[in-house]
């Protein structure tokens, strides 16, 4: 059976993403223009285009039109992502280090946000606590 074509545009990057074979292996990509990247599977079959400010490319009136590639999690979800406690990812967006939005009364966070926060944060983290040395008698 043949897939639809999946087309989205993220506002946030200014990126549009053309998937002709939804879901398919890329191997291989090659820049076909500035900008314009295209995407090969295995068997050498074009299977998706992205283009990086779209806005340039496209009429801004015809990209609002195309549905957002933003994928939306919320702070169970996000935590389980993460590795951190929904209680900390809701700390961060009160102090502003994290985008989200409120959707009724909970938190969503665009999981491309949560992967920029991540990739943000300092890579020691918390300083490891010393325990006491055991003694065995």
């Amino acid at each position: 059976m043949l897939q639809p074509v999946q087309i989205r545009y993220d506002a946030h990057v200014d990126a549009l993403a053309i998937e002709l074979v939804p879901n398919a292996r890329r191997v291989r990509t090659v820049q076909a223009a500035p900008g314009v990247y295209l995407d090969f599977d295995s068997r050498q079959r074009l299977v998706a285009i992205e283009v990086l400010d779209a806005s340039t490319h496209v009429p801004p009136a015809t990209l609002a039109t195309l549905p957002s590639a933003a994928r939306w999690l919320t702070l169970t979800e996000a935590a389980a992502e993460s590795g951190l406690a929904a209680a900390t990812l809701r700390g961060q967006i009160r102090n502003g280090r994290l985008e989200a939005t409120k959707r009724g009364r909970d938190w969503v966070v665009d999981a491309t946000a949560l992967l920029n926060y991540l990739e943000s944060r300092d890579a020691r983290g918390r300083p490891p606590t010393r325990r006491r040395a055991r003694h065995h008698e």
